[in-house]
Order: C-alpha cells, then sequence, then structure tokens
C-alpha cells in the first residue's frame, strides 16, 4: 500500500491528468471535439442521382474479329509506410547527440542524468531559451510532495525554452520528481517527462515519460503526426522496446500539456473546458471543470486561486471511491499552479509550490 501510495505521489501529483486509473482507462469512451477535416455535408439543392445503363447494341462480330485492348499500364504501388518505419525515420532524424542539458535553478535542486533512458527522438532537437508571448514563458517552478502530512519528495516543473516538433515551433516543458533522502533507501524515484506544445494552439505534438520508481522502469514516447493522422512512438520497461501507433483523427492533449491548455483558456465558474487527451494508446475524452475561487497559503506566499478539477467524462477519471484530484491555479494572467490534492486509499497525496521563477 505504501508503495502504491508513493508511486501515485511521484508520478501523478504534480501533472493535470497523470493521476489515471486503470480501471478508468478501460471504460474511456471517445469524443471526437475537433475533427481535422470536416465532412461536407449535401446541400439543399443537391440530389442523388441514379443512372440506368444505357442499353446496349447486340454485337455482331465474334469473338475473334474483336479489336485487342492494350493491356493497362502497370503501376508501382507506393511501399507501405508502417509505424515500425515512422520510429525508425525518427530515430535517425535526430538533430543531436544527447538532449540540451537542464541546468539548475534553485538551490539544492538535483539533476537527473538521462544516460540508459530511451527518450523520444524530439528530445534530442536544440532548445533555446528565447523569452516568448506566453504567460509561462521562463517559467520554473518547485514543489514539495506530501503524502498527508509527511514530505516524501520534490519536483519541479520548467518551461526550458522554445524548440520544433514535426516542423511547429513548440515549447518544451519538463517535470523532474525526486523522493526525498529518506526514502531513497526504500523507494527510490527519479522521474523526468516531456512535453511538446505547439506554441501557436497549445495542442500536443508528442511526450516522454521516463519513469523510474524502486524496481519499476518505463520508457514511453509518442509523436502526434496530424498530417498523416497517425500517431505514433515506443514504450520499454524490462522487455525490448514495443512500437506504439494508432490513428489520429483530432489535435489532442497529453497529460502534461493539458495542463498548459487549461492555464491558456479563460476560467469561468460554472463552465467546463473539454477536451481529448492520448497516453499509453489510449485516447479519452477530459472535462475540467471550474468549481469557484479560494485563497491558498504556501511557502511561496498567499495567492489567490480557481480552483478547477478534471473529471473524465461519466465515470471521474481521477475518481476512487468518490475521490477526486483537485488543482489550485492564480487568478490572473498566469494561471501559476500553486497546490494539487488527490485523495487515497489512506490519507491524500499532494503538491505545493516551494519556490518560482519567471522571465
Amino acid at each position: 500500500m505504501a508503495n502504491k501510495c508513493l508511486c501515485a505521489l511521484f508520478s501523478a501529483a504534480l501533472l493535470l491528468c497523470a493521476c489515471a486509473h486503470k480501471q478508468a482507462e478501460s471504460t474511456a469512451q471517445k469524443v471526437i471535439s475537433a475533427p481535422l477535416i470536416e465532412e461536407h455535408a449535401p446541400t439543399e439543392n443537391s440530389q442523388k442521382i441514379i443512372s440506368a445503363p444505357a442499353k446496349q447494341k447486340k454485337n455482331t462480330l465474334s469473338a475473334e474479329k474483336l479489336p485487342q485492348q492494350p493491356p493497362a499500364p502497370q503501376t508501382e504501388k507506393a511501399p507501405e509506410i508502417t509505424p515500425e518505419n515512422r520510429v525508425e525515420q525518427a530515430r535517425k532524424a535526430q538533430m543531436l547527440s544527447a538532449p540540451t542539458p537542464d541546468k539548475i535553478s534553485f538551490e539544492d535542486e538535483e539533476l537527473i542524468s538521462l544516460a540508459g533512458r530511451r527518450l523520444s527522438p524530439l528530445a534530442y532537437n536544440a532548445v533555446s531559451p528565447e523569452k516568448t508571448a506566453a504567460a509561462w514563458s521562463g517559467e520554473e517552478l518547485k514543489y514539495g510532495l506530501y503524502y498527508s502530512f509527511i514530505k516524501a519528495g520534490t519536483a519541479y516543473i520548467k518551461n526550458r525554452g522554445v524548440t520544433t516538433a514535426n516542423g511547429r515551433k513548440a515549447y518544451l516543458i519538463q517535470t523532474t520528481a525526486f523522493s526525498a533522502s529518506v526514502i531513497d533507501a526504500f523507494f527510490k524515484v527519479r522521474d523526468v517527462n516531456y512535453s511538446w506544445i505547439d506554441a501557436e494552439n497549445f495542442y500536443s505534438l508528442g511526450y516522454t515519460q521516463s519513469v523510474r520508481e524502486g524496481n519499476y522502469k518505463r520508457d514511453e514516447w509518442l509523436t502526434f503526426d496530424y498530417d498523416s493522422k497517425v500517431y505514433y512512438g515506443e514504450v520499454q520497461k524490462k522487455e525490448a522496446p514495443r512500437v506504439l501507433s494508432g490513428p489520429l483523427s483530432e489535435r489532442v492533449l497529453d497529460m502534461l500539456s493539458s495542463l498548459y491548455f487549461v492555464r491558456a483558456q479563460k476560467l469561468t465558474k460554472g463552465q467546463d473546458i473539454i477536451f481529448d487527451i492520448i497516453n499509453r494508446e489510449k485516447q479519452y475524452p477530459l472535462i475540467v471543470k471550474v468549481l469557484g475561487k479560494e485563497t491558498v497559503k504556501t511557502a511561496a506566499g498567499k495567492f489567490d486561486c480557481i480552483v478547477v478539477e478534471p473529471q473524465f467524462r461519466g465515470e471521474g477519471i481521477f475518481v476512487s471511491k468518490g475521490k477526486s484530484l483537485k488543482v489550485w491555479l492564480t487568478d490572473d494572467e498566469y494561471k501559476m499552479p500553486v497546490k494539487m490534492k488527490t485523495e487515497v486509499f489512506i490519507g491524500s497525496v499532494s503538491a505545493e509550490l516551494l519556490e518560482y521563477k519567471r522571465n
């Protein structure tokens, strides 16, 4: 039980959509909200016309005297592009030999080694720390992670800057999570997550999840190719990497990018925000309810906040035995997440803002 709580704490507490339960994923109902290509319905004046075949004239020529038709030219079939091809091509297109290294932003911050981790090819694109028009430009957040009243670790969310993904200008958002030193001896956690967010419209271009929790290991990445209407990637645990793929009929979000998409919206009490998420080959709709306003005090200061609650359409994706996840966002242009809390079987798991920096 303790391990499960800690797993939820480190791998999920900081991500708006990272507390998804397996039973919720298996009951997910797909909702198409924004098709990439709209179907054109028939107009009032359009008609369906069925033509009868013309009456054929009786052929008086014998078979031997029929003119010989030249054979139709043979066209070569274009080779099929498989998910394996896409993964291989993405690997060959990697621009750098290693991801752009992270930098220490806070006192006592630890950096996670990426050696031996199977990351998305997008992680090997150059990153520029340029300032942008986004409210979270240059933003760096430090959180304390708590199991009930026990501080069990530390986590960071950073906007690393601007890069490219699938030919689009993108923000690279990174999270890292660490177990506290007293916990390292029996359940060491060193998790890294990346998300590439379209800099213009804030939908996801891809993600990487690299999990190291105790003896559990998982590396997973997906790239969303909207031009080809497919997503593809890999997952690796203890076995060899397995290719992931599926159809893509709309613009979607991943777990981490969903937090930033919500932050970019106007939040009004009683008005829901609805979008689709893809994670681990599962696509499901998410409703984020805007509950109201509260004042929250953390180590980083006192903040007037808007409270939101992500819910699965139908059964709550964050709900376990009537419990849910709540997120407190500052009630200003930044909508900075200052607190997140979810109930577990015994007690609660929460993340509270300790420090923050912004360009």
